[in-house]
């Protein structure tokens, strides 16, 4: 604080030589050129450097109440502005604002309809995925029992023994425990979605190499089974197979014995009645028999091997084919149970879906519908429309009786009186001096004299796009400043002028930002030397708003113009050389040096 009074007599002292010698200069125009430019003495001490700003007073932070019905809707009624909300109100649930809900109730009406369609869609949709279940359930049952009695017909012709060898080499389940686990796989598969089936089958412990696997029967080889070696298997279970074997091997051997006997009776009738013991009659009916008995062997020697060669190998043909085809039928009825069973999930998911939508759209209207009377939840002041939208937002969207609000439109704005911060807009070519952190003095238009303190909370870290809109070549970033302590007397919306704090030179030289000359990156300053002007190259350092650091160039108490010569003689040959006439210097405009300058003088 010391240091800021230091630099603003310092500023006032500069001020009283520059109006003097202003004076002087108006009074005496009849001397040389050098003598009528008004001086400032460089001086020494402490110099802050600052970033000036005027902003609007805004509290940190604001509960805005907004509109959620997704209709246009109508206000009617209230709360005035600027009514100051109590402890009272919040605990009576005093009504801030209400809106017209004739419309929502049109459509929650409306809407009662389609939600009692969906329900009823959506039961019945979850009641058939209920009834497939069941369905799939008998539809395996009944293949499975198929499947049984085939193997069961199979066993019964050949034998338990045989059999499994057969159905081995076929690559089937060869029992009714193997098809009992193979049917169980498929029975598992029946009610499993058809994602998971192979995280399933997985949990079940068949592998694609399995000879369960139900996709291991599909691919089985189709090359024909000789089944003449199981015929002459002898095993402990026997099957009408190796039974209808011995009959025809049984017949065969009787009919052989009778053709022994028979040879005996013709070859005996012959001598007999070679002898003439018996009559001729008699010896053609013994060859008869004979002839019999013959044709009895072959027919019996024929049937038989027709069984080993033919009828032995069609029927078990014929039970193999019957057998894979109830293991087929097996895995068309999963496959088919599947695709019934994924269609009702289909159906199902898509009614629980619809029905969801149409339960969270009924629960968002009945919301709405409640959000018809908005009541005071939080204290503070009252405000109409978005404290931090523009006035041509609020103009464009006025909130009164009457009007229409929309959908996520801020209605009334509750601001949270007990931290405030001011909203400024820093130019470019500060930006880069302003840092987050940095002290600030703030003073407020409506308390004037009263100086607050406050530091810098947020800063953009690109330009504001709204500003661009209207002047794209003005670039500017948006400042939050944190105001510290309580002030019952600060009001949203006041307008204020900050003082960014960037930095507190202790002992510098420093002159008037106005009597630097900046010319292809460099800084010049003119010397008053002797009565004449003398053109000094310097090399500069910080600066604010009024004076400018001074690194190398000056001293302190040498005098520097104010403003830049409109004619001067330049000292450039040393005092004892003769003086030469310059060229008249046009006088340029008296401005800061440019940021860029600035920045490369910098260390």
């Amino acid at each position: 604080m010391k240091m800021g009074k230091t630099i603003k007599g310092l500023v006032a002292a500069g001020t009283i030589v520059a109006l003097s010698a202003a004076g002087w200069w108006l009074m005496s125009r009849g001397g040389d050129e050098s003598q009528q430019v008004p001086t400032f003495v460089v001086q020494r001490g402490p110099l802050e450097i600052n970033v000036l700003q005027g902003g609007e007073i805004r509290a940190l932070q604001n509960t805005a109440v907004k509109s959620e019905i997704e209709i246009p809707t109508k206000i009617l009624s209230l709360i005035p502005e600027g009514y100051l909300i109590t402890e009272e109100d919040v605990k009576d649930g005093k009504v801030l604002i209400e809106l017209d809900n004739t419309d929502l109730k049109t459509k929650i009406q409306n809407h009662e309809i389609e939600f009692q369609t969906t329900v009823s869609a959506y039961i019945d949709a979850d009641e058939n995925r209920e009834i497939q279940k069941s369905e799939n359930q008998s539809f395996v049952r009944d293949t499975k029992q198929t499947g049984v009695f085939a193997l069961m017909d199979f066993e019964k012709y050949l034998g338990r023994d045989v059999t499994a060898a057969i159905l081995s080499t076929a690559g089937f389940p060869k029992d009714v425990d193997a098809f009992e686990k193979y049917a169980d796989v498929l029975e598992t598969q029946a009610n499993t979605p058809v994602a998971t089936d192979a995280a399933k089958t997985k949990a079940a412990g068949v592998t694609t190499k399995s000879k369960t696997n139900p996709k291991a029967a599909l691919t089985t080889s189709s090359e024909r089974i000789d089944f003449t070696p199981f015929l002459e298997q002898k095993a402990e279970s026997d099957g009408e197979a190796q039974q209808k074997l011995r009959q025809l091997e049984d017949e065969l051997l009787l009919r052989r014995s009778e053709l022994a006997v028979a040879k005996q009776k013709a070859e005996a009738s012959k001598r007999l009645a070679d002898r003439k013991f018996i009559a001729q009659a008699q010896l053609e009916n013994d060859q008869v028999n004979l002839e019999k008995v013959e044709l009895a062997v072959k027919t019996a020697e024929t049937q038989l091997a027709l069984f080993k060669k033919y009828e032995f190998s069609k029927q078990c043909s014929t039970l193999v084919a019957a057998y894979q085809e109830a293991l087929n039928k097996l895995q068309r009825t999963i496959r088919m149970n599947r695709s019934r069973m994924a269609q009702a999930e289909t159906r199902f998911t898509t009614a629980k879906r619809r029905y969801e939508m149409e339960l969270t759209q009924r629960e968002d209207l009945e919301r709405q519908l409640k959000a018809c009377v908005i009541k005071s939840t939080v204290l503070g002041l009252v405000a109409y429309g978005d404290l931090n939208a523009g006035s041509n937002y609020n103009y464009n969207y006025p909130i009164e009786e009457g009007a229409t609000v929309r959908l996520r439109q801020t209605m009334l704005t509750i601001p949270d009186m007990s931290q405030m911060g001011v909203k400024v807009n820093v130019h470019e070519s500060q930006i880069k001096k302003v840092r987050i952190g940095q002290p600030v003095k703030v003073r407020v238009d409506a308390e004037p004299g009263k100086e607050l303190d406050g530091r810098v909370a947020e800063l953009a870290i690109l330009p504001d796009s709204s500003s661009s809109r209207y002047t794209p070549n003005l670039k500017v970033y948006p400042c939050t400043i944190h105001i510290n302590g309580y002030h019952p007397w600060m009001k949203p919306g006041m307008n204020a002028k900050v003082e960014i704090i960037v930095d507190q030179l202790a002992d510098v030289l420093y002159v008037p930002v106005q009597s630097v000359e900046v010319e292809a990156d460099q800084h010049f300053c003119y010397i008053s030397n002797g009565g004449a002007l003398e053109r000094r190259e310097i090399n500069t350092g910080l600066f604010n708003d009024e004076f400018i650091e001074v690194r190398d160039g000056l001293k302190g108490g040498e005098a520097v113009a104010l403003a830049l010569p409109k004619k001067s003689e330049i000292e450039t040959n040393g005092p004892d050389r003769p003086k030469k006439e310059s060229a008249p210097v046009a006088k340029p405009k008296p401005a800061k040096p440019k940021d860029k300058d600035i920045a490369a003088a910098q260390p």
